[in-house]
């Protein structure tokens, strides 16, 4: 719907539409979240499409009540995170858990991720970067999607094409580019003349960059892609193939608790070994990587794990064409192969942090009680 000074008019009908002006109305009432940092300015009273455009609610007693009794609320709600049930998705009916599930066309994911990010655009998360739409014109940008698009992946003319026509490459730019713009709406007012809407005034990178990826691996979890959104490591917001759950979770944990000079190699290792674009090489490589530390930790694995057997761990690295690349290695071997070693060599990586970090503590703890 374009809109200019006098009203918004209907690009299919022609026909303008404006009720009688009234004055721009901004914040009466805050809502402020103690300790979360996130402070939501917007009119208690009115709200379009009767729903808060930041927080999503329907209008109802929260909205009713006076400032303090929300501030308390929220502060409740805060002391109950804990007890809070996550989302899930509903339980499969009698013939999703029976029959297999139909294959989805290429062009219906297309679909779906560009119905997501319209979604998410409609309630101004790409709003710092592209602007949004004013009567007034106080939401115009000098950007577009169309110029992010040309400028960052040289793909000027992409939301032309119909959604059977892009490459899996276009589908991983775009969703890549939309998170790099993605900011959360965290203040804001409402604009009454010619009911114009929510307009944002602040925005939080961090929050808006996390809930697009969460948004965007939950629709990718529904296809057939083994593709996925990077949500930790060097690698972040970028995307990257597919691991199993128990093995995201395990490589999510070893980025996690990993600290001091290794941390960087096992931040670089997981990127290098999970790029969508990764070749045998750059997967060979990760696992080097993976076994120079364990090789630098050997006296740990020898003291708590392995005892007379630390040689094993490396012996199948030393007799692979993996590190030395001698004449007498085997090169002859199984990307599946790969693949299990990187994951093994990372799960007793993670396993030796865990051992560090234990030993850390109770050096911390003898140090305590001899003062």
């Amino acid at each position: 719907m374009a809109q200019g000074r006098t009203g918004r008019r209907n690009r299919a009908t022609g026909e303008h539409w404006c009720p009688r002006r009234t004055q721009r109305r901004m914040v009466t009432g805050s809502r402020v979240a103690s300790g979360a940092g996130l402070r939501i300015d917007c009119p208690v009273g009115r709200l379009s499409a009767n729903e808060d455009p930041v927080l999503g609610l329907r209008r109802g007693p929260l909205l009713a009540m006076a400032s303090t009794d929300r501030l308390a609320w929220l502060e409740e709600l805060l002391d109950d995170v804990a007890s809070l049930r996550e989302v899930q998705r509903p339980r499969p009916y009698w013939s999703q858990r029976t029959a297999p599930a139909p294959a989805e066309s290429w062009a219906s994911v297309v679909h779906r991720v560009r119905g997501l990010v319209s979604d998410l655009e409609r309630k101004h998360y790409f709003a710092q970067v592209l602007g949004y739409d004013c009567v007034d014109g106080t939401g115009a940008s000098d950007s577009s999607a169309e110029h992010e698009l040309a400028t960052r992946v040289g793909k000027p003319l992409l939301l032309e094409k119909s959604d059977a026509d892009w490459s899996e490459a276009d589908l991983c730019d775009y969703i890549e580019v939309f998170h790099d713009l993605a900011s959360r709406p965290s203040c804001g007012y409402y604009h009454d003349y010619c009911d114009c809407g929510f307009h944002p005034t602040r925005f939080s990178r961090k929050s808006g960059q996390a809930l697009y990826r969460w948004h965007v691996n939950r629709l990718l979890e529904t296809s057939t892609l083994d593709l996925r959104i990077a949500d930790d490591g060097e690698d972040l917001g970028r995307m990257i193939r597919f691991a199993p759950a128990e093995l995201a979770e395990l490589t999510s944990d070893a980025l996690a608790l990993s600290t001091g000079s290794d941390h960087d190699e096992v931040v670089h290792a997981v990127a290098l070994f999970r790029a969508r674009s990764a070749s045998r090489q750059q997967r060979r490589s990760a696992v080097v990587v993976l076994a120079g530390i364990l090789e630098q930790r050997r006296d740990l694995l020898k003291e708590e794990l392995l005892r007379k057997d630390e040689n094993s761990l490396f012996e199948i690295a030393n007799k692979f064409d993996l590190r030395h690349r001698r004449l007498d290695q085997l090169a002859d071997y199984d990307d599946a192969f790969l693949e299990w070693i990187f994951y093994w060599y990372l799960a007793t990586v993670h396993l030796t942090n865990e051992l560090l970090s234990r030993q850390g503590m109770n050096d911390a703890g003898h140090i305590g009680g001899t003062t």
